[in-house]
């Protein structure tokens, strides 16, 4: 039997919010920095470079990208920070999801109470879908946004017909 298999990557926008917290960083390092300086204490100092040393280290966690592996019914989440550090987010299973749907689709109207776990590149003209499932261990339902690639909805469709919609543009008449 033949494997499905299919991947797709998502960059994640920088949001304001972002770009205020690494403002606020890059203000703060500058001030230990100069404070250490102006005081003189070598002991001081080293905190100062050290903090230089800590924002340079971390500031390519500041750069996030989804990627997505669909593999014979199974869909993984993980995170890749600063094109480097990957991190498996979340497996799950698309037997046993709800529905699978366009974000904006009315399949997934009677789930919008519940919460998000948004693994989307949060660009508006992107082309999301929603995923309601039960996580493993856990009562309550989550609908997940993301951003799969046409071939991985196709491959998803074909595993489970009746719970993933395909958008109208692909669509079979």
């Amino acid at each position: 039997m033949e494997q499905s298999y299919a991947e797709a990557n998502a960059k994640k926008r920088t949001t304001p919010g972002v770009i205020a917290l690494k403002g606020i960083l890059i203000v703060l390092v500058i001030f230990i920095f100069l404070a250490a300086l102006l005081s003189g204490y070598r002991l001081i100092v080293l905190v100062g470079a050290a903090a230089i040393v800590a924002l340079v280290w971390y500031w390519p966690r500041f750069r996030v990208e989804w990627e997505y592996v669909y593999c014979d019914g199974q869909l993984d989440f993980d995170m890749i920070q600063g094109g480097e550090k990957r991190k498996n987010i979340l497996r799950i299973e698309i037997e046993d999801a709800d529905v699978v749907a366009p974000f904006d689709s009315e399949r997934l109207a009677g789930y919008r109470h519940l919460i998000v776990r948004d693994y989307s590149s949060l660009r508006p003209e992107a082309k999301a879908y929603g995923v309601v499932t039960r996580l493993e261990g856990k009562e309550e339902k989550i609908l997940i946004k993301f951003e799969p690639t046409e071939r991985m909805v196709e491959m998803m469709h074909t595993k489970c017909p009746n719970i993933v919609e395909k958008p109208m543009e692909i669509k079979q008449e």
